[in-house]
């Protein structure tokens, strides 16, 4: 079987007035099966509680299956400057059922401001496919660990899934190093720049070697600080 993935970091409320209709445009266009994102705000400031920025897209594009996973609380993160409530994190959008849904909690390291966490899922399409959703730490060697930890999270819990995300990884000699003996990397299959501020790439899409990516493009123009990951991958 196929499946499409999309994947985006939201860059949270900048600009959300401008560019929410053209990231549901977007979305639409390229028809994912999976929406996977990044930076999802439900920040009183501008939404009523509960009324994240996934949700908001998800009025407009209808999938039937929707997972959030709120992970920082950036009153804590940042006391200085946020004193509502506000909270960031990943979500899925799906066209397949969500049989399964967990939040995992990333250890916090000391010196390491951010709180980071996976979200995971396990689809019901015509395989069973396991999605980890991540946005790691933003910072080059806590990412890493990050990672680290991600893939032994994974090993302990005996599943081979799609990760996929803003992995602030700079360094795509050493992601590779670390994950090449049971994953393909989308950076791999085909060369990009996901992070055009800084000329980066930071945003991956990773799949267990059995499958294979049968396309893959980085692309979108104003819809966030970051490209959007599109790929079909066979499994």
């Amino acid at each position: 079987m196929k499946i499409k993935i999309l994947d985006l970091n939201l860059w949270n409320y900048n600009n959300w007035g401008e560019r929410k209709p053209k990231i549901i445009k977007f979305i639409k266009k390229h028809n994912p099966d999976v929406v996977a994102l990044q930076e999802v705000r439900d920040d009183v400031k501008f939404n009523k509680k509960g009324n994240n920025q996934a949700k908001q897209l998800n009025r407009e594009l209808k999938y039937l299956y929707y997972a959030f996973y709120p992970v920082t609380d950036k009153r804590k993160e940042r006391p200085e400057q946020y004193k509502r409530r506000c909270m960031e994190g990943t979500a899925i959008l799906s066209k397949y059922p969500i049989l399964k849904i967990e939040r995992k909690r990333l250890r916090k390291h000391h010196d390491d401001r951010y709180t980071c966490g996976n979200l995971y899922v396990k689809l019901k399409a015509q395989k069973i496919i396991d999605l980890i959703v991540v946005h790691f730490s933003n910072s080059s060697y806590f990412s890493l660990l990050h990672l680290l930890e991600t893939l032994r999270y994974i090993k302990k819990k005996g599943i081979k899934p799609i990760i996929v995300g803003d992995f602030n990884i700079i360094d795509s000699y050493v992601l590779h190093e670390i994950t090449e003996e049971d994953y393909k990397s989308s950076l791999s299959f085909k060369e990009y720049l996901s992070y055009p501020p800084a000329n980066y790439t930071l945003d991956y899409i990773l799949i267990p070697k059995e499958f294979e990516f049968k396309s893959f493009k980085c692309l979108g123009k104003d819809i966030s600080d970051h490209k959007a990951l599109v790929a079909e991958i066979n499994i």
